[in-house]
């Protein structure tokens, strides 16, 4: 990359912060839905079906002999509030496809049009916090989380080759955190190799515009240190609210751990799609410039080759392991820089 070339890391603008963004009834059919409607799943069960096929692509099996998921794992819940158009709970309908948010998300870019892809929350108590930073899954004209997998996707966010068919999107995340014991949010805007940003603790109702697909970012671990073990936690674990105003983390019908609202953690996290104009729009609803996986991998393998790489052509990219590890370690880039108050959590 030449000093002339923008990191493809780097988002179209800084977040900004708006304080205060739902209002008192919205937050009440927030919070009502979260729970009464449970249990809710892991995040990690939301993308992988059993433990070892999260190991199998994260490390987790270079680790020591003993490690359990809970010592690189944090119990975070996550569920959906409506996705890809549609509202799963009729109490939200007017936020999911009010012009708030949406009007808040096609500033971010000046777009003329868009609409609602996703509103979901994410929820945990006291827990560490192993995320070294991530960016979220973008989308390209042709080839989203519908067809492609989550490491494709992301290798073309990192390359930059696949800028020309993004669908741009912004996204508004809110945060619910009453206390001041860690919990805060890391932010690289300036790209992964330079120095982090941070929004601190506590926080309740405040909002983030922010292009996170084009960002990287994590969350802090929080809540007091001596309750953030989780030594049963199994992606099979879920999380119910309970009758006394508290929230249970089970396996099956056993508890594995509890907390209460004053511990509780919560994003609510809206993404829109978002056009130029018309013309942008009937590109992406008339499928007249999409990509395919052929394109792409040719694409890459080109752009590999260009670049000295050796590659051998393989006869199913999408499976085949030595290239998918080629091209991991090809397009690799991660932060190394974390904020004094919130270093990297980590463990052997």
């Amino acid at each position: 990359m030449t000093t002339l070339e923008r990191h493809p890391m780097i988002p179209v603008a800084p977040p900004s912060l708006i304080e205060n963004f739902y209002t008192p009834e919205e937050i009440s059919a927030i919070f009502s839905v979260i729970r009464e409607n449970g249990p809710w799943r892991l995040i990690l069960a939301h993308h992988f079906s059993f433990t070892e096929e999260y190991l199998a692509i994260s490390g987790g099996k270079n680790r020591k002999p003993d490690a359990q998921l809970s010592d690189f794992v944090a119990p975070v819940f996550r569920g959906f509030f409506g996705n890809a158009g549609v509202v799963f709970h009729p109490e939200l309908h007017d936020i999911y496809f009010g012009r708030k948010l949406l009007d808040t998300a096609r500033g971010l870019h000046g777009a003329k049009y868009g609409m609602a892809h996703d509103l979901f929350f994410n929820l945990c108590g006291p827990s560490h916090s192993f995320d070294a930073g991530h960016f979220d899954t973008g989308s390209f004209r042709g080839m989203g989380l519908f067809n492609t997998p989550v490491w494709l996707l992301a290798i073309m966010s990192k390359s930059g080759l696949f800028d020309e068919w993004e669908v741009k999107t912004a996204q508004v995340l809110t945060y619910f955190y009453n206390s001041d014991i860690d919990g805060g949010f890391t932010y690289w805007p300036d790209g992964p190799d330079e120095n982090p940003h941070r929004l601190a603790a506590p926080f309740w109702n405040t909002a983030f515009l922010t292009d996170n697909s084009r960002m990287y970012h994590r969350r802090e671990a929080n809540g007091p240190k001596d309750q953030r073990d989780y030594p049963g936690l199994d992606i099979t674990s879920e999380l119910h609210a309970t009758p006394d105003d508290e929230w249970s983390i089970r396996n099956g019908s056993k508890e594995i751990s509890r907390f209460g609202d004053a511990d509780m953690r919560v994003l609510v996290h809206y993404t829109a799609l978002l056009f130029d104009d018309l013309t942008d729009v009937r590109r992406f609803q008339d499928h007249t410039d999409d990509l395919t996986s052929e394109k792409v991998f040719g694409m890459l393998i080109d752009d590999m080759r260009s670049k000295g790489a050796l590659v051998e052509e393989p006869s199913d990219p999408m499976t085949d392991t030595a290239f998918i590890a080629q091209l991991t370690e090809f397009y690799k880039m991660a932060p190394s820089r974390y904020p004094s108050e919130a270093p990297l959590d980590v463990r052997s």
